[in-house]
């Protein structure tokens, strides 16, 4: 009897969870349905913003995937992928065990580049949170104060920025908060239309928000003092230095460099390249969703929209993949997946 298919889902992203929520169709025609991610909880990137706000609970904006995966029959493997053979169809992870695949589906999203070890990251997007204590430790206390430097003008930034100080607005705590938003270009929310620019800055400088468009951070060190040290340089040559209680790192998201790594084509910020099938070209068992993949006909924007919209192909993608090794004799229990 031939072995059972292996599907190995790597990443519990957005993309993934029509493939999660329908996965029992898989396992009960006998296919072995494996999904590996570092976190057991899926949070929705639209929603966190809002949640640093005040506006949602934290159980509001996460999905438990591990409680998701085992309702499905799937194996859920609390781990870190570290490297991925496409010739071997083999996944290694952070804890040094191999995990062999027929089929393989990644949603990983993508990290930011050069994250400082003093500074709290926003990519992957659950790393966020590490926000909120400092946040309810400051509104929790009348005579508290907070000193917060935004590296990043773009979406990220800017939505973490005007959540948090309109949840300072609504406490009466404005007084409370100085915001520090660093931008290396010439305006926040580079890409957008103007009236959106104009509004976020108008909004922000009203709520008392230090807004330094062309600065670049120059250096970030942890002195014994609390807090980092920041400094920064403009395009016109004038330097300073930030000492934020909190360094929120928002500049944007490349691919996990194992990415890269694996030989897969990747475009030049090491996200992988997909066909509007959401297959890899070279590795037609190879699918990639959400923000670790670029179609590269398509201009679409790393946002979580997109990767909702692709759940429901790659799902049905990777079933009809399954079908089609089922139906070459593969694996003779996978006869009764179902549509």
């Amino acid at each position: 009897m031939a072995d059972p298919l292996r599907l190995v889902l790597l990443g519990g992203g957005h993309a993934m969870l029509p493939s999660l929520v329908r996965a029992r169709d898989w396992t009960d025609a006998g296919v072995e349905v494996t999904l590996i991610d570092p976190q057991r909880w899926l949070y929705y990137s639209g929603m966190v913003p809002e949640y640093l706000g005040g506006v949602y609970a934290l159980d509001d904006i996460r999905i438990d995937i591990e409680r998701l995966a085992r309702r499905s029959g799937v194996e859920f493997v609390r781990d870190k992928a570290t490297v991925l053979d496409p010739e071997a169809r083999t996944v290694a992870t952070a804890k040094g065990d191999e995990y062999p695949f027929d089929v393989l589906a990644l949603d990983v999203g993508g990290v930011n580049p050069a994250v400082p070890e003093e500074a709290v990251a926003t990519k992957p997007i659950y790393r966020i949170r590490a926000l909120a204590p400092h946040v309810e430790r400051v509104l929790g206390d009348p005579d508290a104060t907070l000193t917060l430097a935004v590296v990043g003008g773009g979406a990220a930034g800017v939505e973490v920025s005007l959540n948090v100080t309109g949840r300072f607005q609504a406490a009466g705590r404005l007084a409370d908060l100085d915001l520090t938003i660093v931008e290396q270009e010439g305006q926040i929310l580079p890409g957008f239309p103007e009236g959106m620019r104009l509004y976020a800055a108008r909004l922000l400088r009203r709520r008392g928000a230090d807004i330094r468009t062309a600065t670049t951070v120059t250096s970030v060190t942890a002195p014994e003092e609390k807090g980092p040290r920041v400094g920064t340089a403009t395009d016109r040559g004038g330097v300073a230095t930030l000492r934020p209680d909190v360094l929120l790192w928002a500049t944007g998201a490349v691919g996990p460099p194992w990415l890269r790594e694996s030989g897969l084509s990747t475009d030049e910020r090491g996200f992988l390249r997909v066909t509007r099938r959401l297959q890899t070209p070279t590795h037609p068992r190879i699918f990639a969703a959400g923000d670790c993949a670029t179609i590269p006909d398509l201009s679409l924007a790393k946002v979580g929209v997109h990767a909702v919209k692709q759940g429901p192909l790659l799902r049905t993608n990777l079933d009809r993949t399954l079908r089609r090794l089922d139906r070459d004799g593969s694996v003779p229990r996978a006869s009764s997946l179902k549509s």
